[in-house]
């Protein structure tokens, strides 16, 4: 029985039983639609589960409804809508105003189904004017869900709702639930003025600070929407900031209330006229309350991102002319303007008509308000991180050697360590901004690394408070530890010991510090899968290779075979197998960068020493030999290749990597390419003038851009390779340098290696469906068709715009009838898709589906993780003619599927 079946046989089972049981049954519903997304079981089961709502008593009836509420857009996979519905709906002419309350719940979350359905229209139009408050508030929930999806039912029930909202005779409470229906309607330009219009009417009236939220907070969710109302919601809300004439001007719970939703707006600063800006820059009054400054604040930093250069000037003038705000009693109004300032002036474009000498001023008076706001004691975790981000982006955009105010700055985020008393300061958020500035700035390594030394020294109980930041600033990239420092650098942590071989790994300290500090860990009580962690890491750190020789490079393959060994025996006994997917595929790709260098240098080496006087350009060179060095130097292409290919892959299985980590991908694999065309150069496959091209990077972080200055010089160094007739010694020599500057590279880990931010899941079914790994039986020749069903679940911010499935066939003696077929599918929700194949079979094999896709930002092409496989087996035709061609006698029928004597067939 296959899994959906048995699930199919459980579910039912548990509909039969007693109400606890149906109950807890039922609780199970989405946890059963994320394991098995696939269409004919989302139906069958939503049919299941409308038989025991039409059925069930009110409890099972409100499980219901809540287990729906939790399945998500699986709903939508479902097919048999009209039949789902009927059932449903059977319970809405009940006269128990609880059972419709749940009618209104189910069919809010079924609306996807059938959004035009006029019979479900017709009963939350019924519905609104119920005394009962618990179906009013269902009715709401009904509302709002089929209001998002129909045009239609959106013009006709736009008008009943302004009636009620307008007449005296509901309660502001309903009032309240029924104004949420606009935050996501399906509006045309005819009902966006009909809401407009209910707006000039409710709001000059005396309503209270709820109803006035709910009215904003939902007309401004209908603008955000559909974009196009937004001015004309930006011009109202400014009306009720700064009235005009005779006009009361708001009072401070309103006026936040209009911060907010002006805040909201303030995300699209290209719908915003220079006189909007005008009006609500101007709105900033020297009375205003803490409160209503942080929104502000907060309206004017979302206004300065990609904001037109008028409004952008507006927003300087408004940051120079405002300083005090800087050094506000309140901290959270004074972090909130320093944020403000630091986004406008880090725009490249702020300053564009400013002389060096005005910018210069213009900065040192910010520092100051800066070093201020630094220097005024301990802040929220929230308000300091929001504080130093703001310093980082400062300290980033001006060069730190161009800028006297740049040194003042970080001169202020070290005075808080001269303090003895730990976590005094915010010294945790301060530490965090100087990683950051060492990760991505390479002028403030060299100030950093030496305090941070200092204080190793000196202050010996500080440096233990903080030690993943510390040891990250101690082994910064491009650095070296002090004579004098241990490599272990603490004694009694584990955990620090493992954090700071994390920070050498990232940062190309692998058999100088890492290796000592994880030898320094204690294996001896750890759980298997951090054992074998542990165990590949050690490994991995002792197969970095200083100094390039073959003794070397076969050292650093013996490390790596027995770290991939360590990896793939964690990965299969654990739960966390899938985290190492990325770890043993960069580790088998260095694998075989070793072996092509191992290849190369075996062939080189020669060539340097007892042969080398045959290859010196005088009179003695022979070119016999350069020919003999050409023949031999051939094999290392394909070994190369390899290696190339182990790179590629990895790079095309890393959607999920964040920036920094593939831009470090990126650059290993263009390593392998420097080398492979270096190679290619000399034996004039390849021309020197089509080098490589190194992408710009996403990230610009030093750890990458230290391996792309290394690059760029080797891929300057391969137009040397060119050569007349024949290959010299110098060639050779040059060949040689561009291997060993490769090969002895330090590799830095990015952080994908450790930690997956992002995770893309495929999930497929297939039909037929397999049924604990039997095969399926078919006849030779015969065509069948295969669906498979496939569902994503994705937490990456980039969507997946087109998913490409593949069929590879596989047969297991003769292989010349593989084949590989591909179906390019649309997507369903941005989350579902289907692909169905007609395939033919000669003889016994497997046919193995897997995902790749393209996303929507870089457009390129990925690997997705996983598959599934379904076993064929193929069984001859035979016919009975051919045995008595051959002489044979036919096998005899067996009696027990004889067709016994009945009333239709009276001889057997």
């Amino acid at each position: 029985m296959s899994g959906t079946a048995q699930a199919q046989t459980i579910f039912d089972k548990g509909l039969r039983g007693p109400v606890s049981e149906q109950l807890g049954t039922i609780s199970n519903l989405s946890r059963l639609f994320e394991e098995n997304p696939a269409p004919t079981f989302v139906n069958s089961m939503l049919l299941r589960v409308a038989d025991a709502f039409k059925d069930g008593n009110l409890d099972l009836r409100v499980a219901i409804a809540r287990a729906l509420s939790q399945c998500g857009t699986h709903l939508t996979l479902a097919f048999s809508t009209p039949e789902i519905f009927r059932r449903i709906l059977t319970v809405s002419h009940s006269n128990d105003p609880n059972a419709r309350e749940t009618v209104l719940d189910v069919l809010a979350e079924l609306s996807a189904l059938l959004p035009e359905s006029n019979q479900c229209h017709h009963l939350i139009r019924e519905s609104l004017s119920t005394n009962h408050e618990g179906e009013f508030r269902a009715t709401c929930h009904a509302l709002k869900s089929f209001a998002s999806l129909s045009r239609t039912f959106s013009e006709s029930i736009v008008l009943q709702i302004g009636k009620i909202l307008e007449e005296d005779e509901a309660s502001e409470s309903r009032k309240v639930q029924l104004c949420s229906a606009f935050s996501t309607m399906s509006a045309t330009a005819q009902v966006v003025e009909q809401v407009f219009g209910i707006a000039d009417t409710i709001l000059p009236r005396t309503i209270s600070d709820e109803y006035f939220h709910a009215f904003i907070d939902s007309t401004t969710s209908l603008c955000i929407e559909i974009r196009y109302a937004i001015s004309k919601q930006i011009g109202l809300l400014l009306k009720l900031l700064t009235p005009s004439g005779k006009d009361q001007p708001p009072s401070e719970t309103r006026r936040t209330i209009i911060l907010k939703e002006l805040k909201r707006l303030a995300e699209f600063p290209t719908i915003w006229s220079e006189e909007q800006v005008k009006i609500f820059l101007a709105s900033l009054k020297p009375g205003m309350t803490s409160r209503s400054l942080m929104d502000f604040f907060d309206a004017t930093t979302s206004l300065s991102k990609n904001c037109p250069i008028e409004i952008l000037y507006a927003l300087k003038n408004l940051a120079m002319s405002n300083t005090g705000y800087g050094s506000h009693a309140n901290p959270e109004v004074s972090v909130r303007f320093v944020y403000f300032a630091s986004q406008v002036v880090c725009t490249p474009r702020a300053f564009e008509k400013d002389s060096p000498e005005t910018i210069e001023c213009t900065m040192m008076a910010f520092s100051v308000v800066i070093v201020s706001t630094c220097t005024c004691g301990k802040l929220k975790t929230r308000l300091a991180s929001k504080l130093f981000r703001a310093i980082g982006d400062l300290l980033l955009a001006f060069p730190y050697t161009h800028n006297v105010f740049c040194p003042m700055i970080i001169s202020a985020l070290f005075s808080a360590f001269d303090s003895p008393v730990t976590d005094d300061s915010n010294q945790k958020e301060r530490l965090e901004l100087l990683c950051r500035l060492v990760d991505s700035e390479k002028m403030y390594i060299p100030e950093i690394h030496k305090w941070a030394c200092q204080v190793k020294n000196e202050k010996k109980k500080l440096f233990d408070t903080y030690p993943s930041q510390f040891s990250y600033l101690i082994l910064a990239v491009g650095t070296s530890l002090p004579e004098n420092c241990p490599q272990v650098f603490y004694d009694e942590c584990d955990v620090s010991k493992y954090e700071t071989a994390r920070s050498a790994f990232r940062n190309g300290h692998w058999k100088s510090v890492a290796s000592p500090n994880l030898d320094a860990l204690n294996l001896y009580h750890m759980p298997q899968f951090e054992k074998k962690w542990i165990i590949a890491l050690r490994e991995i750190a002792d197969s970095e290779v200083t100094c390039l020789g073959l003794d070397n490079l076969e050292k650093q393959q013996n490390h790596l075979i027995s770290a991939l060994s360590a990896l793939k025996s964690a990965k299969s006994g654990s739960r966390f197998g899938a985290d190492l997917r990325f770890p043993i595929g960069m580790t088998s790709a260095m694998l075989s960068s070793s072996y092509a260098h191992f290849h190369l240098l075996s062939v080189l080496r020669p060539f340097l020493t007892v042969l080398s006087g045959a290859l010196q350009n005088d009179s003695f060179f022979n070119p016999v030999m350069a020919k003999r060095f050409l023949v031999a130097l051939s094999p290392c292409e394909a070994s190369i290749n390899e290696a190339l290919n182990d790179w590629s892959a990895l790079c095309r299985a890393s959607f999920c990597a964040d920036s920094t980590s593939f831009d470090l991908i990126t650059l290993y694999y263009l390593r392998v390419s420097v080398l492979l065309v270096s190679v290619r150069v000399i034996l004039k496959k390849q021309s020197p003038d089509n080098i490589v091209q190194i992408p710009p990077m996403n990230s610009a972080r030093t750890c990458s851009l230290l391996q792309k200055e290394r690059l760029e010089w080797v891929i300057d160094k391969i137009k040397y390779l060119r050569y007349e007739f024949h290959p010299n010694i110098n060639t050779i020599k040059l060949l040689y340098t561009i291997t060993e500057q490769l090969s002895t590279i330090p590799y830095m880990l990015p952080r994908f290696f450790f930690h997956q931010f992002y995770h893309v899941d495929f999930k497929i079914s297939t039909t037929p469906q397999i049924e604990k790994e039997k095969p399926i039986n078919v006849m030779v020749g015969e065509t069948i068709p295969i669906r498979v069903d496939g569902a994503i679940s994705s937490t990456h911010p980039s969507q997946i715009r087109t998913v490409i499935v593949f069929a590879e066939v596989t047969y297991h003696t003769n292989h010349s009838h593989n084949q590989v077929l591909k179906e390019v599918v649309d997507q369903i929700d941005s989350k579902y898709f289907t692909a169905q194949f007609l395939l033919s079979f000669k003889a016994n094999c497997d046919v193995r589906f897997r995902i790749e896709f393209i996303d929507q930002t870089t457009r390129k092409q990925w690997k997705a993780d996983g598959g599934t496989t379904i076993p064929v087996a193929v069984r001859e035709k035979y016919h009975q003619t051919e045995f008595k061609r051959a002489g044979a006698v036919p096998i005899p029928a067996d009696p027990r599927y004889m067709v016994r004597s009945t009333m239709f067939n009276p001889e057997a």
